[in-house]
């Protein structure tokens, strides 16, 4: 996720400072092709987006129902005599 950000805003940077982005990557990065590559990154970084919101979610669910599962049916344990 943070490789994909990095790349966006140098590709964002790239289409407002064409010029200094230009000189800087040796001529690498165009106008154009910043452009080209700051719309395709939109695809990956929605979709690392709901990963990164939706995992943690799952993984709590999961987990919750593993402790659940450990806890004897039949009422409440006794802990203190």
């Amino acid at each position: 996720m943070f490789i994909s950000i990095v790349i966006y805003i140098i590709t964002g940077f790239g289409i407002t400072e064409c010029r200094t982005i230009g000189m800087v990557t040796f001529c690498l990065l165009t106008k154009p092709f910043s452009f080209r590559i700051h719309g395709y990154l939109i695809y990956p970084m929605a979709a690392l987006l709901f990963l990164h919101i939706a995992l943690p979610i799952i993984l709590r669910f999961t987990k919750r129902d593993r402790i659940h599962s450990q806890v004897p049916r039949g009422g409440a344990v006794k802990l203190m005599g």
